[in-house]
């Protein structure tokens, strides 16, 4: 297979990062890449779908990766995953591994081990610049159901129209299923008991990263990964329903500028140069001279340890970090001045953050299970919505009108191949029912 072949495959596929933002994974093979590092980190509390994946898929991805090596001419394959969850793994194909490109890399049980700058440090040393992606490392992140999505494409040519999604938290039995992309949320949770929802809210991702649900409008993507259950009275769903307003106005009032935001953030202790306090304080004091505490927030990557552990407040400087660097990005302003770590902060080893502290700091110790059951479920929905952006870049343009005919993996979406975007299939046999400027619906 040529380069090229398979970056195309790709893209027909319609493959995107399954568990972050959603990165056209064509666009990130390059023959710059020396090291494919698999994050097997399953991050979050609470999220189990890569587990499912990594224990029933495992010689499937390995076979994938010495494609991914052998056609990008890179030198090895890392799968990295947490020491405590090597039990999913096959022991005969791990120890078919040895002396091969392919090789299992243990990393800490900490958070957020999945976020591609730590999982990068903590598999391979090397530091990812300030503003810069994987590739500049050498390096290619790629989550484990990607190479599982990129395995069925390249067997197969099966695209992607179905996804694997958890359902946890405050419920009796948390589940892994795969679902049609599409599906509306509401829809799944009534087809695997969880309608009553009278008293609770729904989160899309994990419970520090995940936004809320609204139950009405939103559908499964290829983004979705885990679909968590909490009182509307939990913390968490408080946190994430406070509007930015007030937000703001809680942290100009009882901010003390003790630091810990960003003493604790865990690419400060990587060495980047993101000063959460900082930001923090231009923000809700409206400090617009002072540039620089806006344009660091483009280093932050959300992954709120500064609010759940860091500060002692009870504040949010996830959320105000993350609303900041949406507001620049919006405006095309770029952070100029980033640096080149070259070793982390000595202080690192003491910070990290364990899964377990997080878990009891998040008040969700009585939500984790100690099994997750993958349930076979034939979901056959009457209607799905599928979304012309589940992905970074540009949205896809519909090549479907209503009234169209089309069945299951034809292409209903596409975004040009020359922009960084992908393309979209009919998870469903039906007729194209409506065409909006967010979906192209298919009724069966």
């Amino acid at each position: 297979m040529t380069f090229e072949e398979l970056q195309k495959i790709v893209y027909d596929a319609g493959i995107v990062g399954a568990g972050g933002a959603g990165f056209p994974t064509h666009r990130k093979i390059s023959d710059k890449v020396k090291q494919i590092i698999v994050n097997a980190a399953e991050c979050e509390p609470l999220m189990m779908v890569d587990h499912h994946i990594l224990e029933h898929h495992l010689q499937a991805l390995v076979d994938t990766l010495n494609v991914l090596i052998d056609t990008m001419g890179a030198d090895e394959a890392i799968i990295g995953i947490k020491g405590k969850n090597m039990h999913l793994l096959d022991t005969k194909i791990v120890a078919s591994l040895e002396g091969t490109k392919v090789r299992i890399k243990e990393i800490p049980d900490i958070y957020p081990a999945g976020d591609e700058v730590v999982l990068t440090y903590e598999t391979t040393g090397k530091i990812i610049p300030e503003g810069a992606i994987p590739v500049m490392v050498g390096v290619m992140v790629i989550n484990v159901e990607t190479v599982y999505n990129i395995h069925c494409a390249i067997t197969n040519g099966q695209p992607v129209t179905q996804k694997y999604v958890t359902i946890g938290g405050d419920v009796d039995e948390d589940i892994t299923v795969k679902v049609p992309v599409g599906m509306k949320i509401k829809a799944l949770l009534e087809a695997t008991g969880h309608g009553d929802l009278d008293g609770k809210a729904v989160i899309n991702g994990g419970p520090m990263m995940g936004r809320l649900v609204d139950l009405e409008n939103d559908s499964v993507t290829k983004t979705t990964k885990g679909l968590l259950i909490f009182p509307e009275t939990h913390s968490i769903i408080q946190r994430k329903r406070m509007p930015i307003s007030m937000t703001l106005k809680r942290a100009s009032a009882a901010c003390c500028n003790c630091t810990m935001c960003s003493d604790m953030c865990p690419r400060n202790l990587l060495g980047y140069n993101i000063n959460v306090h900082k930001t923090v304080r231009a923000a809700s004091h409206s400090e617009v001279t002072d540039s620089e505490s806006f344009l660091q927030s483009a280093l932050c990557c959300g992954c709120g340890v500064c609010t759940v552990i860091g500060c002692q407040q009870m504040l949010d400087p996830q959320k105000i970090s993350m609303d900041v660097k949406g507001a620049l990005g919006r405006k095309g302003l770029r952070r100029q001045n980033n640096q080149a770590p070259q070793q982390v902060r000595p202080e690192r080893a003491s910070r990290l953050v364990s899964s377990s502290v997080l878990i009891d700091r998040l008040g969700i110790r009585k939500y984790v299970k100690a099994h997750v059951e993958r349930k076979y479920i034939d979901f056959a929905p009457n209607e799905v919505y599928i979304e012309l952006k589940q992905h970074v870049g540009k949205p896809a343009s519909a090549t479907v009108k209503v009234g169209d005919t089309v069945k299951v993996g034809d292409v209903v979406a596409q975004t040009a191949y020359e922009d960084l975007g992908t393309t979209m299939h009919a998870s469903i046999d039906g007729k194209v029912k409506a065409v909006t400027d967010r979906f192209v619906i298919i009724e069966r």
